[in-house]
């Protein structure tokens, strides 16, 4: 099994912003990628457009408000030009957002970064006025941030983030300006989970498929088949993980029958972390001692998972473990020639030692 801390933070801005707010999935991914082995964390940045259903009876923003704001631990707001279409019960949704998040969680989760860049001629004034009026409003709360180019944006909140999770580990507590107490929710993975995950990008078509079928059930990930048809015990157990990773948002339902599952945001962030781990141990199995490298061809020929992994599937992984400090490359023609496990990557290990995957019991592995 995996334990780690899942924490999601909501991104709430009008359409005029859209370039922001991909920046900052982007550097949530990024933090992911250099601190979720070593901490146990997994961050995952919630959006409207991604994260919210269709539902009946009552006005959409407050409906989108019930889904999602409850269910995360820190708000990013970003405006510019826009302040966006007034609800029931506020200027816009996003103002709603806002107060609403500031209600249930705290304004200290709360990080408010305006655009100081020239406005669009096109722009709406009453729109930009409402904006102004908006960031005065919260001026002597200190909520906000300025800034200018979208790389800005992304070195501000890269740095916002980093404050608020320092506070997590060193205080437990969630918080971007003082001490408030978090409400962090546990993920714990089972072994058939963690292979589902895995397994599922190995392939070039990175879904998951559950077929039924009058002789029994059929789970594939990727390429990989997972289960026994047939065999009741068999079944439940892969499907539990699939149920599993569907609960925890790493999955989704594509045709809304259960029958085809595409990876979400998050789900391809854990498989990476995953991967990064299973690499790692391949790695080590095969270094004859501390100051030894591992040629990358006896990384990659031994099958995962009765699957042969693509040579540009691990160059790319070990890469970016080479840039986390977790292991040292001997770069070749471009490519790796040879890895060896670093004081880091031995530490990461002996933190994910129970870490466990299943092996798959499909007829083609």
């Amino acid at each position: 099994m995996q334990n780690g801390t899942f924490i999601r933070v909501f991104v709430a801005s009008p359409g005029d912003v859209h370039l922001e707010r991909d920046e900052a999935c982007r550097v949530i991914h990024n933090w992911n990628a250099a601190h979720s082995i070593s901490r146990s964390v997994l961050i995952e940045p919630v959006r409207v457009e991604t994260h919210s259903h269709a539902v009946q009876g009552g006005h959409p923003q407050d409906l989108i408000n019930g889904q999602l704001l409850n269910r995360c631990d820190l708000l990013v707001a970003i405006l510019w030009s826009r302040l966006g279409t007034p609800t029931n019960s506020d200027l816009s949704g996003t103002v709603q957002e806002i107060r609403e998040f500031a209600q249930l969680k705290g304004a200290d989760r709360i990080l408010v970064f305006f655009c100081d860049r020239a406005i669009p001629s096109s722009s709406d004034l009453e729109q930009v006025q409402a904006v102004r009026s908006f960031k005065d409003s919260i001026k002597t709360e200190g909520l906000y941030t300025q800034y200018t180019e979208v790389p800005e944006f992304g070195s501000l909140f890269r740095h916002q983030l980093d404050l608020a999770m320092n506070r997590v580990f060193d205080s437990e507590e969630f918080s971007t300006i003082s001490n408030i107490s978090s409400e962090q929710e546990n993920v714990t993975l089972l072994s058939e989970a963690n292979t589902i995950l895995a397994a599922a990008i190995m392939a070039d078509r990175t879904t998951v498929t559950l077929g039924r079928m009058m002789a029994g059930h059929e789970l594939h990930a990727g390429n990989v088949e997972l289960n026994i048809m047939g065999d009741d015990r068999s079944e439940a157990r892969w499907e539990a993980g699939l149920e599993q990773v569907e609960r925890f948002g790493f999955v989704e339902d594509l045709g809304h029958k259960r029958e085809v599952f595409r990876l979400t945001r998050a789900g391809f962030d854990l498989a990476d972390q995953l991967w990064f781990i299973l690499l790692l141990r391949r790695v080590e199995l095969y270094q004859k001692d501390v100051h030894g490298y591992v040629d990358f061809q006896q990384i990659t020929q031994e099958p995962y998972f009765g699957q042969q992994i693509k040579p540009t599937f691990a160059r790319e992984k070990l890469q970016t473990l080479a840039s986390m400090q977790q292991i040292e490359i001997v770069p070749v023609d471009g490519g790796i020639g040879a890895a060896r496990l670093s004081d880091r990557g031995r530490k990461t290990l002996r933190e994910q030692s129970a870490l466990e995957f299943a092996e798959p019991e499909g007829s083609e592995n």
